[in-house]
């Protein structure tokens, strides 16, 4: 009997040093967003960033971080509920009814507004699709997508045109270096040239190596070192970074085909999206 009663003060005493601190919880409101049509369910985008509202005729698309609704999707049936695949590119409607037992896949994309800016062009300026790149130098991912963005840019030489943004990651000490060599590179015409010395040689990146790949693409080296120290140069990698964020951007390479994100890099893969909008009037 004492044994048990001292097993059950252990176990007590176990319970009480185990147990959370009393934490305070703080609700903050956002100021209410009026709608024009009653809400009949919502579902949450997986990066947290967009909303969805069921409404009887239409799925209203709202901004967290706009504190807005940004599009309207209409309906041509009624539906009770809806949520959202994980990759979130689709979104699942179903009835609750006794004579209907469909549910409704909608797959979408959203197409973004990239402006070039400043970025250096590849290819004809009034041409039709635009892919644009968000890369690092010293990324091996960047590296391998490189040589495929070449063979896109050999196959469509007057419909396409590609820019290239720079989203250099933290882990990566010399991919800002390195992106500024490339700006710099381009003030030359040379912005391709050195970026597949440096993509095919991203393991090796340093100083001395990227004079080497500089003096082999036959750079003016007097200037591409003087271009180098451009300020301006670094607020053009810290815009790109900016606007990365809000394009959806999470790692690289990040590819964008007339705004639309490219989920296959493969060449038939971007090909085929190409084609695609082509065939657009």
């Amino acid at each position: 009997m004492k044994k048990l009663l001292v097993l059950c003060g252990v176990l007590m005493a176990l319970l009480i040093a185990s147990a959370p601190a009393l934490a305070k919880t703080e609700l903050n409101f956002a100021p209410e967003i009026q709608l024009d049509e009653k809400p009949i369910d919502t579902a949450f985008a997986a990066d947290g960033n967009q909303a969805y509202i069921l409404t009887k005729k239409n799925i209203l698309v709202f901004s967290v971080t706009e504190g807005r609704i940004i599009d309207t999707i209409p309906l041509e049936k009624k539906y009770n509920s809806i949520s959202v695949a994980p990759r979130g590119d689709m979104l699942l409607l179903s009835r609750a009814s006794l004579f209907d037992k469909s549910i409704s896949l909608i797959t979408f994309f959203q197409t973004f507004d990239i402006p070039i800016g400043t970025s250096p062009i590849m290819g004809p300026k009034d041409a039709r699709v635009t892919l644009v790149v968000f890369s690092d130098f010293q990324c091996p991912y960047c590296s391998r997508e490189f040589p495929v963005v070449e063979q896109l840019m050999k196959k469509y030489p007057n419909d396409l045109n590609v820019v290239y943004k720079h989203f250099p990651l933290r882990s990566h000490k010399f991919a800002v270096p390195a992106a500024i060599a490339a700006l710099a590179a381009a003030k030359q015409g040379k912005y391709l040239e050195l970026s597949r010395e440096m993509y095919k040689n991203y393991r090796s990146l340093n100083e001395t190596t990227l004079k080497e790949y500089a003096e082999k693409v036959g750079l003016d080296m007097e200037k591409f070192e003087q271009d180098r120290k451009d300020k301006a140069f670094e607020k053009q990698i810290q815009a790109d970074r900016q606007l990365a964020r809000k394009v959806g951007v999470r790692g690289v390479p990040s590819l964008y085909i007339n705004g639309i994100a490219v989920q296959n890099r493969s060449l038939e893969g971007m090909a085929a999206m190409v084609d695609k909008e082509l065939a657009k009037k």
